[in-house]
């Protein structure tokens, strides 16, 4: 196992008053535990605001955990240290959202990607030019932008570069946060094709972070649906496109658009409930179709059914 999560959990205080004490949280991540295996794309999925972003920063230790287990290829992290995460660097790199704003607009192309290179000691000063040239090549760039600023580039011309970044230390994992969605939908199928390519190529693991349930549908080994911080059902991508078992996931898959005019996308209706005071219940009992008195008790586990697991009372 590459990457295991167990009852992780990501809250962020909230102050207030006149001597600014912690009121109240933000539940962000609440007790999500997940597996990635070597060689696997494994897929997160959820509306904007459930967590999936920050539980992607938390396993890298680019956000403060509050509790819970994590183990980077099978060696437990001690999440009150954040230098802990520092023997992973390597192994475990990111590409964020935005290709703008993840690149340091005041250093040239060669800076940003020579840096990493040679801190992870990859090429000596006298080979790192080459080195830099060679990745450049590997995401469909030539050796001549390395002296150019991020700003002389287009979006999906940062986002190859944020790439060349990632791979350039050869990383067994990487988490890709969102990495097509500031794109221009030409560009987003070329972006994809390219990590598709460097996965097979460099034998890497990939984790995705997105909304686009039509991309997930094409590249993911494995499906977590996530809710207000929680991991409402987890299947192989195949069974759960099939045949989804909780509520949430079958209102997300009805919401996908289709060329077939007569089944227009299904808008899920309803407001989300605030994380910071969740309901007792089932975090999504105030918007599901299905919902019953037992909902309202308590939030149901994630319990083995079928293929995969999911958290409802009354699965599909």
């Amino acid at each position: 196992m590459i990457l295991e999560t167990r009852h992780l959990k990501t809250f962020f205080p909230i102050k207030g008053g006149v001597f600014h004490k912690v009121e109240n949280h933000v539940k962000a991540v609440n007790d999500v535990s997940l597996e990635v295996r070597e060689g696997e794309i494994v897929s997160i999925v959820g509306e904007s605001g459930c967590g999936k972003s920050t539980l992607g920063f938390s396993i890298l230790g680019l956000t403060p955990v509050t509790s819970g287990e994590i183990y980077l290829a099978g060696q437990g992290i001690d999440i009150r240290n954040l230098n802990a995460w520092k023997p992973f660097r390597k192994d475990f790199q990111i590409i964020f959202q935005d290709p703008f704003t993840s690149l340091n607009p005041r250093h040239t192309i060669y800076r940003i990607l020579s840096e990493p290179l040679l801190v992870h000691k990859i090429y000596t000063q006298k080979q790192v030019r080459e080195g830099v040239a060679h990745l450049l090549e590997q995401v469909g760039l030539t050796a001549d932008y390395m002296e150019r600023f991020p700003h002389a580039f287009s979006g999906g011309q940062r986002q190859r570069i944020a790439i060349a970044r990632a791979i350039g230390v050869n990383p067994r994992l990487i988490v890709c946060d969102e990495v097509v969605s500031a794109l221009d939908v030409s560009v987003q199928a070329q972006i994809v094709r390219l990590l598709l390519e460097l996965r097979k190529k460099m034998g890497l693991t990939l984790l995705f972070i997105t909304h686009d349930l039509s991309l997930v549908k094409v590249i993911s080994d494995r499906v977590y649906v996530m809710y207000l911080g929680k991991v409402l059902e987890s299947e192989p991508a195949k069974a759960l496109f099939e045949n989804p078992q909780h509520p949430y996931t079958e209102a997300l898959l009805n919401s996908i658009p289709t060329l077939d005019r007569s089944k227009r996308p299904k808008i899920l209706e309803g407001e989300v409930s605030s994380p910071v005071n969740l309901p007792k219940g089932c975090l999504f009992q105030s918007r599901c179709p299905y919902s019953q008195e037992r909902c309202g008790e308590n939030h149901p586990d994630l319990v083995s059914r079928k293929s995969g697991q999911v958290a409802c009372y009354f699965p599909l």
